[in-house]
Parts: C-alpha cells; structure tokens; sequence
C-alpha cells in the first residue's frame, strides 16, 4: 500500500525550486508567494501522510514504480525491479518536522534576507532553500539506498552553497570547510553502499536487510558466512560517514563554522535539521532498518563505542559552548553538545533508548530552530553578535527574549518545557540498562547547558547599563516586522506545548519504534 504523495512532496518541492529563478527574473513580486505556498503545502501533504500511515495496519507505505526486464517485473530473489520509497512512521515523522520547520522558516526569510541577500541573489536563495527541503524530504521517504544517496548530496550540496550566499568572506571560508570535511563523509558513505552491494546484491533497503540477517546468522564456514566481514566494513564506514555529518566530537570541526557564519534563517535550518537528518536520523536509518543492529549480531563492544562517542560529545560539545563569546557560536557548540545525547539514546539499542533519542530529535529542532531564529531577529534589530552586548535586551526586545528563554530553558531541561520530558525518557533508559556512569554524564551535561544559556539569559534580564543600540522609540512602536515575530513565536510556544503534549508525540513514536524492531 503507497500514496501518491510520497511522490508529490519532493515533486512540488523541485518544481518551486526551478521556478523560482524564472519567477526571480520576469515575476519578482511572486517568488516568495511561491516558495511560502510550496513549502505550506508540502507540510500540509506530509501530515496527512503521516496520519496514513499511523493509522494503516502495516505501518508502512510502500510507493513501487516497476519495470520489466526480458518480460520479467521481479529478480529471482523475489526483489521487485524497479525504484522503492518506502516510509515507515519514524521517516512520515520526520518528514512532517522537516517541512513544518521548512515552512516557518520560509516565512522569515522573506523579510530577513532583504537585509543579508542581495537583490541579485535572492531567487538563488530560494532555488536553494526549496532543494534543501526537497533533499531532507527524499531522505525521509526513500526506501532505496541509491535514491537516498541522491537525495542526501541534493540536500548537502544545497545547503553549502547557501552558507556562503551572503558573499562575506568568513562565510566562503566556513562554507568551503564544510565542503570540503562533508565531501570525506560522502566518500565513506560511498565505499559503505559499494561494500554493503557487494554483500547483499541489492539496493532495497529491506531486502538488503533480509541479505544482511542471512550473513550474519550463517554457520561459519558456510558460503555466505565469507561476506560477513564485508557487512562489518560497510557498518564501519557508514558509522564514520554519518558521524562526521552529524559533528560528533572529534569530527565536529565544520559545524561551529558553518552554522555561525550562515544567515541565520540557514542557521536553523542547519542545526534544526541538515545536521539531523542527513546525520543521526541517517543513523537511526540504516543502524535498525538496514543492519539490524538490535538483534545483537555486531558483538558487544559496538554499542559501548556508541555510547563513549555520544558521551564524550555532549560534554565537549558542553565545555566548548561555555567559552564562547559569539551567540551565534554558542548555539552552534551546543547543537553538537545535544547531537551527543541523542547518539547516546541510540547507544543504548532498547526501545526506550530509541523512543527517547527520537523524541529528543523533534524536541532539539524545535527548540534550535527558534534559538537561532531568535538570535537572527536580535542581530536584525541590534546588530548586536557578542554576549556580553545583550544586557538588559530583556527589557528592550521583550518578546523576541521571552521566546529566546523559552527555548533556552527547553535546552536545559527545566520542566514543563519540552526539553525536560525527552532529557527524562532518555535518563529513564539509562537507569534500566543500569549504565548509572550515563547517568551521571546526562546530569553534568545539563548543568553544562544551564552555565551558558543562564548566562545569556542572566544578561538578558539580571543586568543593567548595558550596551543596546536598540532605540526606545522604536522598540515600543514595533519590536519586529511580524513575519519575522511569528515564526519564533510559534516555535516558542511549540517548545512550552509538546512540553504539555509529549504523551501525543510519544503516541506516534512508540509504534514506529516497534515497527523497527519487527
């Protein structure tokens, strides 16, 4: 069972994306109504994908377009010819937290790059931006590995290219390592698939999955036992390429860079999404759909080297972020800091351990997303980059850093923001694996967190005389222009809500966490 809408979101997506340089050149006034209506759709579509697949039987939406080869639609393992997009209720998940944000940051980006973009540039920037989505949102449904790989360099090529749109040089810089530390990714991915279609013969992820069991659960000795060791090679460089997509600590290098030097509508959309979804959600992905890695066949250190890797990234990534001065850095040390507890919800291999990681995913979205929102208003208003400039801010951009604190304290982990419920879950699963050590770095994580977003927060509000170039005239007449106001707000109040309704969130995750584990 499929729908035709795993095939019209990325369809809608690339089509904006081509039109836009045509709307740029002889329709100017119409590009934004456009990118804003294809994105707006797009969510609407993926929602009710989404609802689809919750509520059919199997849990997954299969979308075949077959072939015929020598008059034959099916190879002799019983593998369909032709291309796959399966999507699950994790990827259908993901897909509608890609394209909500997607579409909140369109809408503030169409006044914000009038100040960053110039003119020349700006239907550049929304080919881009739609390719993006389009990349993060074919990641989401393929269930073909040669198709995902497509989609991820579509969303990896596009977002490097706008990271150095505005033309500054720190920017081309930033961009240009990103380029060229994602390109390393990309080649162990590569070899990854090259090894894994050796093994398997296959493409299909599922079928690929069927191989991968079959190898690993061989007698030794046996004829398919020899291509176990190409399995294991293949698990290896996949691990390294999506860590280094994600910035897990030590090849975190790129993200502080890229991250700080975007626009700041791009830098949400770094942090909220690219760094996760052609990342950890990669991770997510392949380790349970494709490897099968919870049936224990990879031996048992594996999972402790998961678990260091995300321990040791959420406290460096923590220590990192407490000695930076740029708010903009900040936020992009502690988006690695938080990519380190969500490796660890994967480390654990249980259902909770999962359930936690990929709540903490949409929660960390959420709540990045209106950080650097946020911060880009501060920034469009203030001009103002350096923590120690926002003094008394608190008192002069009241809305924009009520919304700011929200998400900050989401970050920390206070009650009832969001943050807390899935930084809960995922300590819950650490005091099952009874892994208390895990405990103990979730705790110093979180009071890391509280040093530097308190800070900014403290100077926000618990300080005077600061160094604001805000007028007050102009603030009490109009803090923001509102499409740059709403996006944030809403995201804001997203962070206080799925705080409230993490029991709705749960209830999607939980049977997409068993359909996994099938």
């Amino acid at each position: 069972m499929g729908s035709h809408l795993q095939v019209l979101i990325p369809v809608i997506l690339i089509s904006g994306a081509f039109l836009s340089p045509i709307f740029d050149r002889w329709f100017k006034k119409l590009v934004e109504p456009l990118a804003l209506s294809v994105t707006f759709f797009s969510f609407v579509y993926s929602c009710i994908l989404l609802y689809g697949i919750y509520v059919s039987p199997l849990k997954v939406f299969e979308y075949f377009v077959g072939f015929s080869w020598s008059g034959k639609t099916a190879l002799p393992t019983g593998e369909p010819i032709g291309i796959v997009i399966q999507t699950d209720i994790i990827g259908g998940f993901i897909l509608v937290l890609v394209n909500f944000i997607s579409f909140l940051v369109a809408i503030y980006s169409s006044k914000y790059i009038l100040n960053y973009i110039i003119a020349e540039k700006r239907g550049l920037y929304w080919t881009l931006f739609l390719l993006m989505t389009a990349g993060m949102s074919g990641v989401c449904l393929t269930g073909d590995i040669f198709n995902f790989y497509v989609f991820y360099e579509v969303a990896s090529l596009s977002s490097y290219a706008l990271v150095s749109i505005n033309g500054e040089s720190e920017a081309i810089e930033a961009a240009f390592k990103y380029l060229l530390i994602s390109a390393l990714a990309s080649i162990f991915i590569v070899f990854g698939i090259g090894l894994l279609y050796s093994a398997t013969g296959t493409l299909n992820m599922a079928y690929a999955s069927i191989q991968v069991q079959r190898i690993l659960q061989s007698e030794p000795g046996a004829f398919l036992s020899s291509y176990r060791y190409l399995i294991f090679a293949a698990l290896g460089l996949f691990t390294v390429g999506f860590c280094i997509k994600s910035a897990f600590v030590p090849v975190h290098a790129w993200l502080p860079d890229a991250h700080s030097k975007a626009p700041s509508s791009i830098s949400a959309m770094l942090s909220g999404l690219v760094v996760k979804v052609t990342g950890i959600f990669l991770i997510i992905r392949f380790y349970f759909s494709v490897f099968k890695i919870q049936n224990g066949l990879y031996g048992d250190m594996f999972p402790v080297l998961i678990l260091f890797i995300g321990g040791v990234t959420s406290i460096a990534g923590s220590i990192f972020a407490i000695g930076q001065k740029n708010l903009k850095r900040m936020l992009a040390f502690s988006t690695i800091s938080q990519m380190g507890y969500i490796l660890i919800g994967i480390g654990f291999f249980s259902k909770d351990g999962l359930t936690g990681a990929v709540l903490h995913l949409f929660n960390h979205s959420i709540m990045k997303s209106a950080l650097f929102l946020s911060a880009g208003a501060i920034i469009y208003k203030t001009k103002l980059t350096e923590i120690n400039e926002l003094t008394g801010l608190g008192f002069k951009m009241p809305a924009t850093c009520a919304c700011f604190t929200a998400a900050s304290l989401g970050m920390v982990g206070i009650p009832p923001m969001s943050g807390f419920f899935s930084k809960w879950i995922l300590g819950i699963s650490t005091i099952k694996a009874g892994l208390l050590p895990v405990s103990v770095i979730f705790l110093l994580g979180s009071l890391l967190n509280a040093i530097y977003y308190f800070r900014v927060v403290g100077k926000m509000y618990f300080f005077t005389g600061g160094t604001s170039s805000v007028p007050e005239t102009d603030t009490d007449r109009e803090e923001l222009p509102k499409s740059i106001y709403i996006p944030i707000v809403i995201l804001a109040f997203a962070v206080l809500f799925f705080g409230f309704g993490s029991d709705l969130l749960l209830k999607i995750i939980s049977p997409g966490v068993e359909f996994l584990w099938r």
